[in-house]
């Protein structure tokens, strides 16, 4: 009897270890690599600004001012082809103050004349209508990572959906410019003077590399068991 019973444990036993080897088995819940589930995304986004004259000219106060200066230094960073300035059709004083305000501010920013493509746009007279500044540019778009999936679903011990979805959202939040995730940044010049000098040494038949310091050697110590 005793017998008996240790061997049908040990079937038990057995068959316990089979099922939890079996859960154990890993599989992906989805045909694309974990690190491409949520790749930062990167889109073309229109800046505009838009300058109100009165009928007596343009007044811009401070913080008006100090919005145009920084809007300028934006496009110089990180703007992508021209600056269009549209004018409306009326004109007036104002928009011709305008068009000085900005070449001023365009000029303090770097920013050279031919730059700018100006158009017109029509408008009632007697309505007030904007002078309208915009520039392209590229913008990241962070995930949107509020579905979440349900997580206790995980007897195939793979990675969601939303795997690495709030990694990609930061990352998107932290990356000033979106140029470097779609194409390499633009290598520096070589050191022509060091290169000459390696390329001497090494027709002289000479040593290429660098001499170490002495401060910086560091020896390899063994200790025996």
């Amino acid at each position: 009897m005793t017998t008996l019973k240790s061997s049908l444990l040990g079937a038990v036993a057995i068959a316990s270890l089979g099922g939890l080897s079996a859960c154990q088995s890993y599989a992906s819940q989805s045909a694309v690599p974990s690190h491409r589930l949520n790749p930062v995304q990167v889109s073309e986004t229109v800046e505009r600004l838009e300058l109100y004259a009165r009928p007596d000219g343009l007044v811009l106060s401070a913080r008006d001012q100090a919005a145009v200066a920084n809007f300028m230094r934006e496009y110089a960073a990180s703007g992508s082809g021209a600056l269009h300035i549209n004018r409306p059709s009326t004109g007036g004083p104002g928009v011709a103050q305008t068009d000085q305000m900005l070449n001023s501010v365009m000029r303090q920013a770097g920013l050279a004349p031919n730059a700018v493509q100006y158009g017109q746009f029509p408008a009632r007279p007697g309505l007030p209508a904007p002078v309208v500044v915009s520039y392209k540019t590229l913008r990241t778009v962070p995930q949107d990572c509020a579905n979440m999936p349900d997580l206790t679903r995980t007897r195939m011990n793979g990675p969601t959906s939303n795997f690495g979805c709030f990694a990609s959202a930061n990352l998107a939040a932290m990356v000033s410019d979106p140029y470097q995730l779609l194409e390499p940044r633009t290598p520096d010049a070589p050191n022509a003077q060091r290169r000459q000098v390696i390329y001497d040494a090494y027709i002289n038949g000479t040593a290429t590399a660098a001499v170490q310091p002495a401060g910086q050697t560091q020896s390899s110590q063994s200790t025996g068991g």
